[in-house]
């Protein structure tokens, strides 16, 4: 089973979240919190897959 954390995130970047959602609504997210999901995870996929290496900063 999957654990969710509760991540604060500016209300604006939530109301520009919906308006893409709303926009384009061929995009196959069901809420605005899963597109938020998968924006970090998309980011911090590019990170990982980046040459920065996060074990210099440990």
């Amino acid at each position: 089973m999957v654990e969710y954390r509760t991540v604060r995130i500016p209300e604006e970047l939530v109301k520009t979240v919906k308006k893409i959602m709303k926009k384009r609504d061929n995009l196959a997210y069901r809420s605005h919190s899963e597109f938020i999901i998968d924006a970090v995870r998309r980011r911090v996929e590019d990170l990982m897959n980046s040459e920065y290496d996060l074990e210099k900063d440990h």
